[in-house]
């Protein structure tokens, strides 16, 4: 599908300089987002308009050769959260000073969230843009009525959303695809530090991300071991990747069901399972390097899942009660399994009272049949 439309009235035409404020802490909607992002910048280098984007500092060494550096300026997210009172202000001032030297002509930002928000309204940009009627009130110019959710059924993915806004700026032509990422070849201090993990490149690998930002989205560990000894009965070695305490907690889990149901010590199998943490053991663009090296991905609905789908990874993704088609993968090379036994209607993401029984009805060899289809 492709998305055509012209200018808002109400925008200025003809700015020179123009800011996104997009810090979002979400990797999926940075993936999903950003191959429009590109194109915008396309956009404005073919227009002789001076664009910058400010995104979250966690993507820096991922984002470093997809963007020119000068329009890259990195909100550090993780430093302030970390940093004593006054190294806080220092660091959000630091960074809301470098946003209002650029001196922009139009501040927006397409993410919903109270970051974007605060440091659009203080950008001192001359007409300051939101996207959200209900949350961007005050301090704006103007506010785009952008209705990210009750969509038509063919325009009702997340990017339609998104790339509405750039429409409304100008950019009149676009495809639904992922941020492109840059990652070139596997240094070789990287290839010895997954030496040093016991990560044999060589092996047919399959990536999985076990966790996911809602409890709600989380296939349980239980399947997530079965599946595992499936794959390696099959000849596949599994790594385990996360960042963070839910990740980490997640594997762990995952590990405990293994050892407890598929050791050799506990049962008659005769194969050692062979799958390996990785959790907070890389960092975002090392990870981006191994998913360039897996046969496949397979994850719950998440970020890592949507980064993978962008670097072209091929994978299958384990859905809940989540929206499919607001959050499917834009990757023609991913496989979505969603079970068809519905909750109550009354039942809600957060509060089902069948326990997200359409979530974990979804069998290990469901997922395996799903992936050798696909591989």
């Amino acid at each position: 599908m492709i998305l055509t439309g012209s200018p808002a009235s109400n925008i200025p035409k003809d700015y020179q300089r123009i800011v996104l404020l997009n810090p979002t802490r979400y990797l999926g909607n940075l993936m999903i987002a950003g191959g429009i992002i590109q194109q915008f910048l396309k956009y404005c280098q073919k227009n002789n308009i001076r664009f910058l984007l400010v995104v979250d500092a966690a993507y820096q060494e991922l984002l470093q050769d997809s963007f020119p550096t000068e329009t890259l300026l990195f909100y550090p997210r993780t430093q302030i959260k970390q940093a004593s009172s006054f190294k806080k202000i220092l660091l959000y001032f630091k960074c809301l000073l470098a946003i209002r030297r650029f001196n922009a002509d139009i501040a927006f930002n397409i993410e919903e969230d109270s970051v974007s928000h605060r440091l659009t309204q203080l950008s001192a940009a001359k007409f300051k843009l939101g996207s959200n009627l209900a949350r961007n009130k005050h301090g704006y110019d103007h506010v785009l009525d952008i209705n990210y959710f009750n969509r038509d059924p063919a325009h009702k993915h997340r990017w339609y959303g998104f790339a509405e806004v750039f429409n409304k700026l100008g950019l009149q032509t676009l495809q639904p695809s992922y941020l492109r990422l840059t990652v070139q070849n596997i240094s070789d201090p990287l290839l010895e530090k997954f030496s040093h993990l016991d990560v044999d490149l060589e092996a047919p690998l399959i990536a999985i991300h076990a966790s996911a930002a809602k409890d709600y989205k989380k296939w349980p560990a239980t399947n997530f071991a079965e599946l595992i000894f499936l794959l390696n009965k099959q000849g596949y070695k599994t790594v385990l990747i996360g960042a963070g305490d839910a990740d980490q907690q997640a594997n762990k889990n995952i590990l405990e069901c293994i050892k407890d149901n598929y050791s050799n010590s506990n049962t008659d199998i005769d194969i050692d399972i062979e799958c390996t943490d990785l959790c907070n053991q890389l960092s975002l663009f090392e990870l981006a390097s191994l998913l360039t090296q897996v046969k496949a991905m397979i994850g719950n609905d998440s970020g890592p899942f949507h980064l993978a789908a962008a670097l072209g990874v091929k994978g299958c993704v384990i859905f809940g009660p989540t929206d499919v088609a607001l959050w499917r993968p834009l990757s023609k090379d991913s496989i979505v399994l969603k079970s068809e036994q519905a909750c109550a209607p009354e039942c809600t993401k957060i509060g089902c009272i069948y326990n997200n029984r359409c979530l974990k009805s979804i069998k290990p060899w469901q997922v395996l049949e799903k992936l050798q289809n696909l591989l």
